[in-house]
């Protein structure tokens, strides 16, 4: 659990603020604009794909953030003529995998809804 907390602490700090409550104020601020508007801003989608007389636009970004261990630090204590080394803490390297995939829902030609789902789906304030 503390390991888990400490990673999560970390990724947040290589955020910086970005959250996923920013992240969806960006998403509803398409609502109401065209698919073109969102398709010059955002590029073209990576899927798109119609159903029940809708459309939908799907984005998608993944990447790896690497994070180094941290060493540990080693007591020594003597027993008679014997010397006993422990290590002490230390953490290995991760290699962390980050992901975030936004479906737009359009509509008549314009943005009604969206959802996003992922481990990455955070913006700046």
């Amino acid at each position: 659990m503390r390991k888990a907390l400490a990673l999560t602490a970390i990724l947040f700090s290589l955020a910086g603020c970005a959250t996923t409550a920013n992240y969806e104020k960006i998403l509803n601020s398409w609502v109401g604009f065209t698919e073109l508007d969102l398709i010059r801003k955002w590029g073209p989608p990576q899927q798109s794909y119609e159903a029940g007389g809708r459309k939908f636009l799907v984005y998608s970004s993944s990447r790896n953030v690497y994070l180094p261990g941290t060493a540990p630090s080693y007591t020594t204590t003597v027993i008679g003529n014997t010397a006993y080394t422990n290590r002490v803490g230390g953490t290995p390297s991760q290699n962390i995998g980050l992901s975030c995939q936004t479906t737009f829902e359009i509509s008549s030609e314009k943005i009604v809804s969206w959802r996003w789902q992922g481990n990455d789906c955070t913006a700046l304030e």
